[in-house]
């Protein structure tokens, strides 16, 4: 997957929580989206490079600390390119539960709301821009 984590604002509206990665055997990726207790949110950990000026950090597993951004205004996020899967603004956006998977605009039973779509998106793109609500994530389907 190529799902990555960036902002188009530089000073958006950023909401988050540090927390403890807790599952065993489980590799969580900077930019994914993951569920930590009952928030959804892109995982975002501490911007360090080594001394060839390479990122560190690109990862985390049990025991490593990460941050869990669940609040943001206008953040990219990987999302399903299959048929039908092309998002509008205005359109809501959903997600499996599935640690680290896309979204899409399809509800399906089981699936998460968790925001939604600020700029066009066809069904071929890779990302799509957001507002992320995942303190608000709902497995109802939204009016």
């Amino acid at each position: 997957m190529g799902q990555f984590f960036r902002t188009s604002t530089p000073m958006a509206d950023w909401r988050s929580f540090k927390f403890t990665h807790a599952e065993q055997g489980v590799t969580y990726y900077e930019g994914y989206l993951y569920k930590i207790h009952d928030t959804v949110g892109v995982l975002f950990l501490d911007i360090q490079y080594d001394t060839a000026g390479n990122k560190k950090d690109k990862e985390i597993v049990e025991g490593d600390e990460g941050v869990l951004v669940y609040h943001i205004e206008k953040v990219m996020v990987y999302k399903e390119h299959a048929t039908g899967d092309a998002f509008l603004p205005g359109d809501k956006v959903y997600w499996d539960g599935v640690q680290g998977n896309p979204v899409t605009p399809n509800y399906a039973a089981g699936y998460y709301w968790i925001g939604i779509c600020v700029k066009a998106a066809t069904q071929a793109d890779l990302d799509v821009m957001i507002d992320l609500k995942g303190d608000k994530a709902s497995l109802t389907q939204p009016l």
